[in-house]
């Protein structure tokens, strides 16, 4: 699908009541909702292992999870990881109670598919027991959730909640930041801030690039950085569609303003942009003073925890 069509309906259903239920039939006909959760799980498998090398005890650890979304995969990926408890906070509610059945099934069917993901990670035989569990449930989410420990919380304020100081190990959170409005963005890290055990961590997936690209390969992943900011909100200023456009070292600064401390970060820049950025490709005034490298990072990983206990200074 052309973005330009794919922006025009989003703007359409955001402005429109009932809106929400006709995007999410949209992206269930023609879009990338689905149930599959190998979609997440091998980003996920790398991020723990990522965390389990800078000294996270996964095994009992208690987690937040930033952002929802339609499947909570990284939700049930936290407890075959042996995870205590698991705190999910959304925006909206837009779990999809009969995606995430489907997405239970078939995780229990690729039962060898996910021990080779988290080979090293997880004893087999506790991975085993806990896709067991899942497997007696997976036509029951919410007794599920009951049982291994995950808490969906929806609408919900991640900058707001009612949680004790110090209370998680892990938080979290996988392509969402680049959906964030910065100053509800900086809210968001404070409080995570807050939340976490001195010897915490928080770790997190960005995707800085633009997302039409994911599904349009007439363009780049950086062609939403041609327009200017009016230009861009008349484009894309809504729920569905919303980007802001922040480049790899204002998240990490916004992470260290935080009270964070960097401890890995992991970034994957685009040879695709790479090579029109040294073309022809304009970038409008706002963006000009970036590093080529920056400004083609589609793919942001940031691990720190509290600049206490960073061991590198941010």
């Amino acid at each position: 699908m052309r973005w330009t069509t794919k922006a025009r309906i989003q703007r359409i259903c955001a402005a429109a009541p009932g809106g929400d239920l006709a995007y999410r039939q949209i992206q269930r006909r023609l879009g990338r909702l689905a149930a599959d959760p190998f979609r997440r799980l091998p980003q996920h498998a790398e991020m723990m292992r990522h965390l389990a090398g800078l000294g996270l005890k996964l095994d009992g650890m208690r987690c937040l999870e930033i952002g929802t979304g339609h499947l909570p995969i990284a939700p049930v990926a936290m407890h075959l990881c042996g995870a205590r408890e698991v705190v999910t906070v959304d925006l909206h509610r837009r779990l999809q109670p009969d995606l995430t059945t489907q997405m239970l099934h078939k995780m229990v069917k690729a039962e060898d598919r996910i021990l080779s993901l988290y080979e090293g990670l997880v004893p087999p035989a506790a991975l085993r027991a806990r896709l067991s569990v899942i497997a007696g449930l997976a036509d029951r989410p919410r007794e599920l959730f009951r049982r291994i420990g995950v808490r969906y919380l929806a609408p919900g304020d991640a900058a707001r909640m009612p949680d004790p100081d110090g209370s998680f190990d892990l938080s979290f959170s996988m392509t969402v930041f680049e959906h964030v409005t910065p100053r509800a963005l900086q809210a968001i890290l404070s409080e995570s801030r807050r939340l976490l055990a001195p010897a915490g961590f928080a770790a997190h997936l960005i995707d800085p690039s633009d997302h039409f690209a994911h599904q349009d390969p007439s363009i780049t992943r950086i062609n939403f950085l041609r327009y200017s900011p009016k230009q861009w909100t008349r484009l894309a200023g809504n729920e569905y569609a919303y980007c802001n456009r922040l480049r790899a070292p204002q998240l990490i600064r916004m992470v260290a303003d935080a009270g964070f401390g960097l401890e890995r970060c992991d970034r994957v820049v685009d040879e695709a942009s790479r090579a029109a950025l040294d073309g022809a490709f304009p970038v409008h005034k706002d963006f000009e003073a970036f590093d080529p490298v920056d400004l083609c990072t589609t793919e942001l990983t940031v691990y720190a925890r509290p600049k206490v206990f960073a061991a590198t200074p941010a």
